[in-house]
C-alpha cells in the first residue's frame, strides 16, 4: 500500500543516514507522532488486552452501600460483584453460569422498573444514552487469580442473560441442595415461575456441609421462640414432637410450621435458630439427668430454590459447559444479550 511505503521509505532513510540535517530530524519527528495513527489506519486496534477490557456502557449500575453510591458500567459492576456470591475456587463454567444469573437479576431489576413506572422510572433512569439500575449490594473489589477467574467468566458471558417469554426471569441461586432444588410455584404461591421446576442434585450429599445438627435445651428452645413471639402458649402436658405440626414441599423442605397459637414459615424458623437451610427436623432427646434437648438436623446450605452452585459445580467437572448448567437448573428459558 502507498502510504505504508511512504512510512517504510522514513525508516530507511533514518538507518541509511548517519547525520540527518534539520530536515530529517523533523521528517523523524514527524513520523514518531503520526506512528500510532498509522498503525491504527492500516491494522485497526491491535491491543488485545485493550478489546478485552471495552464494554458497552449503554447499562450503567448505581450501587448502594453504606459508604454511598458508585457508578459502574454493568460489566464492572459484575466482575466486582460475581466473589461476592460464589466461592471464587469453582471451575470456570460454573462461574459463567453464576454471572449470566446476576446479569439477569440486573436486567429483571430494570424491565421491573421501566414497567412499574412508565417510560420514566424512577429506579431504571434513561438519560443520555444510557440505562441506569439502581440496586443495593455487597461487592468485592478485589485482585489476584481469583479476581481474574471471575472477571474472565464476565467477559466470557458478555450481555448474555436469561428470559422466559422474552421476559428476564426471577434467577435464584442458593450453595448446597438437600438432594433436590424447590418448586418456584409451590415456594412462591404463584403460577408465574413453570422455569423454577424441581430438579435433582445427586451429589449434593458429598459435600462437607450436606449436614449440620443443632442442639439446644429444650427450655432455651422455648425461650428463644417466645422472644420473638412473645404471644406464644403451648399446650401443657405434650411432647415437643407432638407440638409441632409441620408442613414440607415437594423437596422436603418446611414450608410452615405450627405450635399452639402460633404459625411461622420454615425460613423464619431457620432464620431464629441460624439454620443453614429449612430442610430439617426436630427431634427431643430425652435425659434423665439434665433437661431434655432439642436436636435440630438441617440438610444443605440455603433457600433451595433455583441455581444450585455445589451440583452446578460437579456438572462442570463433568464436562457440562455453563449453557448447558442453566438449562438444567431453568426449564424452557431464552438466553439472549444486551446488544
Amino acid at each position: 500500500m502507498k502510504k505504508y511505503r511512504i512510512a517504510e521509505r522514513i525508516i530507511e532513510n533514518k538507518r541509511i543516514v548517519s547525520t540527518p540535517d534539520y530536515r530529517d530530524m523533523g521528517a523523524v519527528l514527524l513520523f514518531v507522532f503520526l506512528f500510532p495513527y498509522i498503525v491504527a489506519f492500516f491494522f485497526g486496534n491491535v491491543s488485545t488486552e485493550y478489546e478485552e477490557t471495552q464494554e458497552s456502557t449503554s447499562f450503567i449500575v448505581c450501587n448502594t452501600t453504606l459508604a454511598g453510591t458508585e457508578k459502574m458500567p454493568l460489566e464492572t459492576y459484575l466482575a466486582c460483584r460475581l466473589p461476592a456470591t460464589i466461592d471464587t475456587s469453582c471451575e470456570p463454567e460454573t462461574l459463567k453460569a453464576q454471572a449470566v444469573i446476576l446479569r439477569t437479576e440486573l436486567m429483571k431489576a430494570y424491565r421491573d422498573g421501566l414497567e412499574q413506572e412508565g417510560d420514566t422510572p424512577v429506579n431504571s433512569k434513561e438519560q443520555d444514552g444510557k440505562k441506569y439500575i439502581y440496586v443495593e449490594s455487597v461487592v468485592a473489589m478485589t485482585d489476584g487469580e481469583e479476581y481474574e477467574k471471575c472477571r474472565a467468566a464476565v467477559n466470557s458471558t458478555k450481555g448474555m442473560y436469561m428470559t422466559y417469554k422474552e421476559k428476564p426471569i426471577k434467577a435464584p441461586y442458593f450453595a448446597l441442595s438437600a438432594g433436590m432444588t424447590r418448586n418456584g410455584n409451590e415456594v412462591l404461591k404463584s403460577t408465574e415461575y413453570p422455569y423454577l421446576k424441581s430438579v435433582m442434585c445427586e451429589r449434593d450429599f458429598t459435600a462437607d456441609e450436606y449436614v449440620q445438627t443443632v442442639r439446644i435445651n429444650e427450655t432455651a428452645f422455648f425461650l428463644r421462640l417466645q422472644e420473638v413471639y412473645p404471644e406464644i402458649v403451648w399446650e401443657e402436658g405434650k411432647e415437643l414432637t407432638d407440638i409441632l405440626r409441620i408442613d414440607r414441599d415437594r423437596a422436603n423442605y418446611v414450608t410452615k410450621i405450627e405450635a399452639g397459637n402460633f404459625s411461622m414459615s420454615g425460613e423464619t424458623f431457620r432464620s431464629i435458630f441460624s439454620l443453614n437451610s429449612s430442610c430439617f427436623t426436630v427431634e427431643l432427646e430425652n435425659n434423665a439427668i439434665i433437661n431434655d434437648t432439642v436436636v435440630i438436623k438441617v440438610k444443605g446450605v440455603g433457600h433451595g430454590l433455583g441455581f444450585c452452585q455445589y451440583a452446578a459445580n460437579e456438572a462442570a467437572k463433568k464436562g457440562s459447559d455453563f449453557v448447558d448448567i442453566l438449562n438444567y437448573f431453568f426449564t424452557d428459558i431464552v438466553i439472549e444479550k444486551t446488544e
